[in-house]
């Protein structure tokens, strides 16, 4: 019997929360197939952990573990992993999330009503790791507003950005969080799949680009729940996940916006560095006095 869902989780140096992330998924399978008898199933891509990510991956039966040689970012792992996966739809989970046991049912519930037909990417609730709300996805965001938020106008563009959203009810979205997406099979092919020129970050914004231009709907569904240890993936290599930031929102703002706007990100990461310089200048003195 063909999978209804295969889950892809990317892994880089993830054995601190891997477990507790794939028992969530086996208890959330288990509910799936014994509610609605429809399959899963689970793949696992490991960017060349330099941790016991994969001992730890190879204890669990079931799982598909993929063991890269070499670190090619967040998209070309899924890539990689969506082309072994047999799924009629795909999970895009973060190793860092727990899911609800209910989560594969509240979702294949609403994935095969009437109105998920014109649906083509799925985003799932996210919560702290203390049950309270975290934000997911936001309205496309513009250049100016984006280059703004590197300046420290963070919180005035995320009220722009999440103005109309409401993270407890079921709502047509611009684009959910890659945290925890859900994606047709067939609109993840029809697109071409991840951009793997996106190291990290920024690939799920630009895959909702693609996908809401080739005409399918994005919808958040809150029923569906993840807690989600925010930042954990990366509080390992943050000098890596600033350089990656920077990139990917080149990348982004390049390939959506055109030439302008990637310079004016440009712009906007070369005054931040300064800033960042004049500030760490300014405390150092300061400790003088």
């Amino acid at each position: 019997m063909r999978p209804f869902l295969s889950v892809l989780i990317v892994t880089y140096n993830a054995q601190p929360f891997i477990r507790e992330c794939l028992q969530s998924v086996f208890q959330a399978g288990e509910k799936l197939r014994s509610e609605m008898a429809l399959e899963w199933e689970a793949i696992v891509v490991d960017n060349a952990s330099e941790d016991d990510t994969v001992a730890c991956l190879r204890q669990f039966e079931g799982v598909k573990l993929i063991a890269n040689g070499t670190n090619a970012g967040f998209a070309a792992g899924v890539n990689l992993g969506a082309r072994q996966a047999v799924g009629e739809w795909l999970l895009l989970l973060n190793p860092d999330c727990v899911v609800d046991e209910k989560a594969f049912v509240t979702f294949a519930q609403f994935a095969q009503s009437d109105e998920a037909n014109s649906v083509g990417i799925v985003g799932w609730q996210l919560l702290n790791p203390d049950g309270t709300l975290q934000p997911s996805g936001r309205r496309f965001p513009k250049a100016w507003e984006f280059a703004l938020a590197l300046l420290g106008f963070h919180r005035w563009m995320e009220g722009r950005w999440f103005s109309g959203r409401h993270f407890t009810q079921r709502q047509e979205v611009e684009e959910v969080s890659g945290a925890a997406l859900a994606i047709r099979r067939r609109v993840f092919e029809q697109v071409g799949g991840m951009d793997e020129g996106f190291f990290l970050f920024f690939e799920e914004l630009d895959l909702c680009q693609r996908v809401k231009a080739a005409g399918w709907r994005i919808v958040y569904l809150p029923e569906a729940k993840v807690r989600h240890y925010w930042g954990a993936s990366v509080k390992g290599v943050p000098e890596r996940a600033r350089r990656a930031q920077r990139e990917s929102a080149l990348r982004y703002f390049r390939k959506h916006h055109g030439f302008g706007a990637f310079l004016l990100i440009w712009m906007a990461f070369g005054l931040q560095h300064l800033l960042r310089q004049l500030i760490t200048v300014w405390k150092g003195r300061q400790q003088c006095y």
